[in-house]
């Protein structure tokens, strides 16, 4: 009787096992033990880690995404045959680690990034480098060799021309805008002002908060003025001074990191965010308040659905065209962008902003319209990265510049700091916050849709892409995991300390898109 019952358990097993057949997906590797030394002593590792933490410092001071530095970090890692490097960033807080071996204790380097600069060409040089260095050949010396050359090289242009380029931003704003003439060139002028007085403030040591507050200050109290002497509306030139000041957060870096799971990086950089737009909305308040204290009583007629301009003439749709390509240029040139990133990034700004009018005149909501706008604006942008080798941020954040919403923030300040309406004032701060992450997905989705061109996307990629090694990664979508073209030959010491060229994995394992939201699989 027991043998019988223990025969027919067997052929259940035996028949869910045959029910069950078919291919499963590999271990996700959490736990798993690093097998393999690679044949690599102790002082190579240390190079390796240094080099991966120096340029994870300068993409994090360009403000690039979280995932991004990560995966760009572990390429060259795995260039230099380190393939179990750990990289892990906390907003100003770089860590990078070489798990323990059978042989070798881990080691670990961290550094803190006191300083944000944004410097385009220097990113652009380091995306060269890593393209390099993934190509194969290049030893960790000269790695870093050419890591001191590219820190220590200072900016291409000199500075008066950043501060030109910050007024022909503004200028190009307040076009956008509607402004009239005057009001275009008090708005370059003040810009050019806000440069300058940044300068001394950075100088003398002060947190970025206070730049932001003497900022909106400035644009206030010279609005005001324009509206007392030269019979000026303020709504445009102090739209046009919040634009300027919103141009440098990080806003679609934090969007990026909440969609690919870097959840602390993320908030870490919208609170930054936050605490700088409240500095901007003290400054405004207090250049108000001086208004008021001199017995100037500004009047505005708003309506508290509108959050953007939008023209329906031909000749202001032209002009606002104009002026957004004029923003996407100045603003390039602003940040020290390379030459050849000035006309996609002005070609970027200006097609959004037309986008933008006809998606407006087409009466699509606001938060859509900005949506669908900036998801161009990302799509464009990974195009031109691809085409052109270059990373994608440049064009990425000249693109965006006609959709921030600084006209919504200063009509929430004025309803709540003068006119005392508090609902209009509430619906138009909601509409700011709504257009900021409209941005910010937008544009992360528009990479999103365009990921699968960089690798493995039929005639329509290979038209766009051109073949080469991977420099600066983009973490986002569809993200290609990379391999060494040839395996590490342990036996020649030459080859230890140079880089293997590494190449698209064009066969995954079963069950890659299962684990592709893993954190280490970026």
């Amino acid at each position: 009787m027991a043998q019988d019952r223990t025969d027919g358990a067997a052929r259940i097993r035996r028949g869910l096992q045959m029910a069950l057949r078919g291919r499963r997906e590999p271990a996700p590797g959490a736990g798993q033990r690093t097998r393999h030394t690679g044949g690599m002593g102790d002082l190579h590792t240390r190079k390796v880690l240094d080099l991966t933490i120096r340029l994870a410092e300068v993409m994090l001071s360009s403000g690039s995404g979280t995932a991004d530095i990560v995966a760009t970090a572990q390429d060259v890692a795995q260039a230099y045959q380190l393939a179990d490097c750990v990289v892990d960033i906390t907003f100003n807080t770089i860590i990078v680690s070489a798990p323990p071996t059978a042989d070798s204790p881990p080691l670990t380097i961290v550094r803190a990034v006191r300083h944000r600069a944004t410097d385009y060409t220097r990113l652009a040089e380091l995306d060269k480098l890593v393209r390099r260095v993934t190509s194969g050949g290049v030893t960790v010396d000269e790695a870093h060799d050419a890591m001191d050359e590219l820190t220590e090289r200072p900016h291409p242009y000199p500075r008066w021309m950043a501060t030109v380029g910050w007024a022909g931003f503004a200028l190009g704003v307040a076009m956008l805008l509607g402004g009239g003439w005057l009001t275009c060139i008090l708005a370059a002028l003040t810009s050019a002002v806000i440069d300058q007085v940044g300068r001394l403030l950075f100088r003398a040591g002060a947190p970025l908060f206070f730049y932001h507050v003497v900022g909106a200050t400035i644009a206030t109290l010279v609005a005001v003025a324009a509206y007392r002497f030269a019979d000026q509306g303020p709504t445009v030139m102090v739209a046009t001074g919040i634009v300027v000041l919103l141009s440098g957060m990080t806003l679609v870096g934090s969007v990026q990191d909440a969609l690919t799971g870097h959840m602390v990086t993320a908030v870490a950089r919208l609170g930054d965010a936050l605490f700088l737009t409240a500095g901007i909305v003290v400054g405004i308040v207090a250049g108000l308040q001086v208004a008021t204290l001199a017995g100037i009583r500004i009047e505005l007629h708003i309506d508290a659905t509108q959050s953007f301009v939008t023209p329906n003439q031909p000749a202001q749709i032209l002009i606002a065209v104009l002026g957004a390509a004029l923003a996407g240029v100045c603003l390039t040139l602003a940040c020290y962008a390379p030459l050849r990133s000035v006309v996609p990034a002005g070609v970027a700004a200006g097609l959004a902003e037309l986008v933008l009018i006809g998606l407006g005149n087409a009466q699509i909501g606001q938060v859509l319209a900005t949506g669908i706008a900036a998801a161009g604006v990302g799509l464009l942008a990974t195009l031109i990265s691809i085409r052109r080798q270059a990373p994608a941020l440049v064009t990425a954040t000249a693109g965006i510049t006609p959709m921030l919403p600084g006209l919504a923030i200063f009509r929430a300040v004025f309803n709540f700091a003068v006119d005392e309406k508090f609902n209009a004032g509430i619906a138009q701060l909601l509409s700011a916050a709504a257009i900021a992450l409209a941005i910010g997905a937008g544009v992360v989705m528009g990479e999103l849709l365009s990921s699968p061109l960089r690798y493995r996307a039929g005639r329509v990629g290979d038209f766009v892409r051109i073949e080469g090694p991977p420099g600066l990664r983009r973490a986002v979508g569809r993200v290609v995991h990379l391999r060494p073209a040839e395996g590490p030959r342990v036996g020649n010491r030459r080859v230890k300390s140079r880089s293997v060229a590494l190449e698209p994995d064009t066969e995954p394992a079963e069950g890659e898109a299962g684990a592709a939201d893993q954190d280490e699989d970026y």
